[in-house]
């Protein structure tokens, strides 16, 4: 028994130093929520894409949750192929406590701060103890990139927390002697995989590194030749308790297993799985039986996402590690710097300059230091340094970014922690103490100024004033500065780019006034503020009745300006998109073709963007009251489209006929419907031929009102239910 710690009296200052470590997470995490909060209720505009494809996807784990049951679950789980589903259900169990909106929805990662300041809280102890598990704690709070990405909807901070877990764990289980943190470690790689597909690549070196540390090959191997010797006790309750888990989650959802790859067969693999997990937790604790019950946790829980979509996932690793089958046809340059250079550039930026300068100053102060002290640089334990798995984390990680065709700023958000507890180690190194105090004073002072510069308009003045002459560690100023350092209400988040509430209010309105059940709105637009999912969530939560579409994406083999025609309202950016379909059906609706789309649409309302784009947005003239066979209205449209003239005239009629020919006519002739003519008193001198396209049975009423200006038709053609008539002016 060890009898120290008797000795130590019970007093308010040990019972408070004692509780310090995890006061010090929840104030950090308090004070990341309420300046969350107050930053998520500035901001109004869920700018990119990823970000609101996930506040969107929420919206359906939400409804997926709505009656709990193994089938609501299941259904939940699996129900996004592209997206594991941690991060979106963990923003749906925010909306069963709080509402729903897509400021709540972003708080879940309120969780994750917690758990990501607690995991780094651990890292520094096992490290070098209480002090640095602390200022740990306190530098990666202050990293911008790291309080950044908890004001978004992505899932690479809930995949950071878990990263900060997993590392944490591995620590805590000494090289897999302990079973405990080993099968926590397990639980938490098996998260970590829920929350995104890439998690595999943070812990990958870490791992190795832990692996070897533990002569686990060794291990493993002699354990292998020595043969099995299960004690069939172990074996019936591995068996009989994986057959139970996996018979509740497998039998209540068969009948959609049976649609994936695997069907039945999934079943058996779950099995194993959980019965691989069981068999080896119960086992005596050894590295080696300790190390297979964390992988077969983490393959099991990891399995109820994965299986299912085992093909669509080993397609997405070609895709965005290799680029086989990119839409965007990218490669990897491996004779130019910058691919070696592009996420040290990302760290840099995210990691700010001044923290990045201090890491590099103090570590070379320390290093120093130990050589003119002839002291060892590393701990005594050299290979077995526990700091070993953190290195191992940060090259593994960076090697296989740095070759995948995957470049994306946020992907070295879960290394940044690994580098927020380096500098605070080196710092707590330093030789001297006033030094020392002085330099984590400065970090602290510095980090909490550059938080508010960063996070508030009011205070970004700031970062314009201690901008660089020139660029000193990839970054142009004394502060972090670039893509998700934002405010909240300013630059590319700019209130005057919020039209979505405008634009579903006025279709909502038409619809109500006009009494009709559903109206359609198609979006052609493609930047990152204005694009179909910058509408969807929105519609989802409050106007169902608008059925919202974007026309490239449905469409994707048809012209967006032919396909306008099928909506009850279209909004169009004005915009020199990348997208070369949205480009081609913008310049045809509003130029090009701009007096045929007129014919059929009238522009309701124009959005001055603040980029100099514009949004226009045009509401159907006529709504047909059913809907004209479309092998009519083509071939009537490319007869039409052959045989008048430039300076003929076509007339369409009944005027809800209008929408319907357009879309599938492309001649030069200029086109009027019946009702236009008939309010302009069909004033059409210099004509010399009209073609008049009608509905079967409807020719008599258009033929009486053309007699007056019209000789006799000259030739017609029946196309289904359409008629195309010809006629000349009387001479």
């Amino acid at each position: 028994m060890d009898t120290s710690q008797s000795l130590i009296p019970n007093t308010p200052s040990t019972r408070f130093a004692r509780w310090t470590p995890a006061l010090l997470v929840l104030g950090l995490s308090l004070f990341h929520a309420v300046n969350n909060w107050i930053w998520l209720s500035k901001n109004l505009i869920p700018e990119g894409w990823d970000r609101i494809g996930a506040l969107v996807n929420s919206l359906y784990y939400h409804r997926s949750l709505s009656g709990f049951s193994l089938q609501a679950l299941f259904r939940a789980v699996t129900q996004d192929e592209y997206r594991p589903p941690l991060f979106g259900l963990s923003m749906a169990m925010m909306y069963r406590l709080f509402g729903v909106s897509a400021d709540v929805a972003v708080m879940a990662n309120v969780i994750y701060m917690v758990v990501l300041l607690a995991a780094s809280y651990g890292i520094g102890v096992r490290l070098g103890g209480r002090q640095l598990g602390m200022w740990s704690s306190v530098v990666v709070a202050l990293i911008p990139l790291v309080f950044a990405m908890s004001r978004y909807s992505y899932s690479e901070f809930a995949l950071t927390a878990l990263v900060a877990l997993s590392l944490c764990s591995l620590l805590a289980s000494q090289r897999f002697e302990r079973k405990s943190w080993s099968l926590v470690l397990g639980g938490s790689l098996g998260l970590g995989l829920l929350t995104k597909q890439i998690f595999v690549v943070y812990l990958l070196g870490a791992v190795g590194v832990a692996f070897l540390q533990a002569g686990l090959p060794r291990r493993l191997w002699l354990r292998l030749r020595a043969g099995p010797r299960p004690r069939w006790q172990e074996v019936g309750l591995a068996l009989g308790g994986g057959l139970l888990l996996s018979a509740l989650w497998y039998f209540p959802n068969r009948e959609a297993v049976q649609a994936w790859a695997g069907g039945t067969w999934l079943f058996l693999v779950w099995w194993v799985l959980v019965a691989g997990a069981i068999f080896f937790a119960v086992q005596p604790s050894s590295p080696e039986t300790n190390f297979l019950a964390c992988c077969f946790v983490a393959l099991s829980l990891a399995s109820a996402w994965y299986l299912p979509h085992v093909v669509e996932f080993v397609r997405q690793i070609l895709w965005l590690a290799w680029g086989i089958r990119d839409p965007r046809q990218r490669t990897v340059d491996f004779s130019d710097p910058a691919t070696y250079t592009a996420y040290l550039q990302s760290a840099l930026y995210a990691f700010s300059p001044v923290y990045t300068l201090l890491l590099l100053l103090a570590a070379a102060v320390v290093g120093l230091t130990a050589l003119w002290q002839r002291r060892r640089l590393l701990p005594a334990r050299g290979w077995n340094w526990p700091g070993w798995t953190l290195v191992g984390s940060l090259l593994i990680a960076y090697a296989i970014l740095t070759t995948s065709i995957y470049k994306e700023h946020r992907a070295i958000t879960p290394l940044l922690p690994v580098l927020g507890v380096m500098l605070a180690g080196v710092l707590l190194a330093l030789p001297w103490r006033r030094l020392r105090l002085a330099i984590l004073g400065l970090v602290v002072t510095f980090g909490l100024v550059q938080f508010l510069a960063i996070s508030y308009t009011g205070f970004h003045g700031l970062v314009d004033r201690t901008t660089f002459g020139r660029r000193i560690l990839g970054q142009p100023g004394l502060f972090a500065q670039g893509q998700y350092l934002e405010t909240p209400d300013s630059g590319r988040n700019d209130p005057r780019f919020w039209i979505t509430g405008d634009v579903l209010q006025r279709v909502e309105a038409t619809r109500q006034r006009q009494g009709w059940d559903a109206l359609s709105l198609g979006v052609i637009a493609y930047s990152s503020h204005m694009h179909v999912g910058m509408l969807a969530y929105e519609q989802l939560l409050h106007y169902p009745a608008i059925r919202l579409d974007d026309p490239t994406q449905s469409y994707p083999h048809d012209s967006p300006y032919s396909t306008a025609f099928r909506y009850d309202y279209v909004l169009v950016l004005e915009n020199k998109n990348r997208r070369p379909a949205v480009r081609e059906g913008e310049m045809l609706i509003l130029k090009e073709r701009r007096s045929f789309f007129d014919q059929a649409f009238e522009e309701e309302a124009t959005y001055p963007l603040p980029d100099g784009s514009i949004a226009h947005l045009f509401r159907r003239r006529y709504r047909p009251a059913e809907e004209y066979d479309a092998s009519s209205l083509y071939q009537a449209a490319g007869y039409v489209s052959q045989t008048a003239k430039a300076d003929d005239l076509v007339m369409v009629a009944p005027p809800d006929l209008t929408a319907g020919f357009l879309a599938y006519y492309w001649g030069p002739a200029p086109l009027l419907s019946l009702g236009q003519a008939q309010a302009q008193g069909l004033a059409l001198a210099g004509h010399p031929h009209l073609f008049l396209v009608a509905v079967q049975g409807s020719e008599e009423e258009v033929h009486t009102f053309l007699q007056e200006r019209y000789g006799p038709a000259m030739e017609g053609a029946p196309f289904g239910e359409l008629q195309v008539t010809v006629y000349e002016p009387w001479k």
